[in-house]
């Protein structure tokens, strides 16, 4: 697919023609919303407000209750927590997940749960899903602190920006990337242009039972499409 990608017109080029993912596309397969803001990413580093702290150290503490070292420490895929404006989220949820796991001496989350912990714990799965899913860069594991803004505004904030529009926008420069003849790797969500393939290019789809029930009481009915 990545090599009848067509950076000129951002189409996927084929005999019969050419053809693209549009933005109705990623709000089906996703169910992402399509109206809203734009997503907009600020990366100016926020100032140093505590003496033993970095900006993005504090920002980090502040959004996600979690302070990473900037040296010295790796996580279990051999990235540093903290490195140049990026936040790995293999150490973000080990970190978390550590916080509640009883085995180590944590609190585990339940209804009872303070409100700041609930918030933290639903930030980092949110950033998760940023970082590793719909805006992955191509270590699979390091998201720019920068997305950090963004989720530390009101969860309605949140809700209210196009996030389909965000994401088709990488999708296209992340094939455009990488369909350049020196291009080795390939980061953004790619599982949307899998799907979207399986959906257009019946040659290539896996078989589906045709007897498939999706009625009212299947557990995927109103799930985004991609799910099924």
């Amino acid at each position: 697919m990545v090599e009848r990608w067509r950076k000129e017109t951002h189409c996927f080029n084929f005999r019969e023609g050419e053809c693209t993912i549009t933005l109705k596309d990623i709000a089906i397969l996703t169910d992402l919303p399509i109206d809203g803001d734009v997503v907009c990413v600020d990366s100016t580093p926020p100032p140093k407000v505590v003496a033993n702290m970095s900006g993005w150290q504090h920002f980090i503490w502040t959004v996600t209750g979690l302070c990473p070292p900037e040296k010295g420490d790796h996580d279990a895929d051999g990235h540093p927590p903290l490195s140049k404006g990026q936040v790995s989220i293999t150490w973000l949820t080990a970190e978390i997940r550590r916080k509640h796991n009883p085995e180590f001496g944590g609190i585990p989350l339940t209804e009872e749960s303070s409100e700041r912990d609930k918030e933290i714990y639903a930030r980092i799965y949110i950033l998760g899903m940023i970082g590793g899913v719909f805006f992955p860069k191509k270590s699979n594991n390091l998201i720019s602190n920068s997305w950090l803004k963004i989720i530390l505004g009101s969860w309605d904030d949140m809700g209210n920006l196009s996030w389909a529009s965000a994401c088709l926008a990488q999708l296209y420069r992340s094939l455009c990337n990488a369909s350049a003849r020196a291009a080795k790797e390939i980061d953004g969500a790619m599982f949307i242009v899998q799907f979207w393939a399986w959906e257009h290019l019946q040659w290539i789809a896996p078989k589906v039972d045709p007897d498939k029930d999706w009625g009212p009481d299947h557990p995927l009915r109103h799930e985004a499409y991609g799910c099924r």
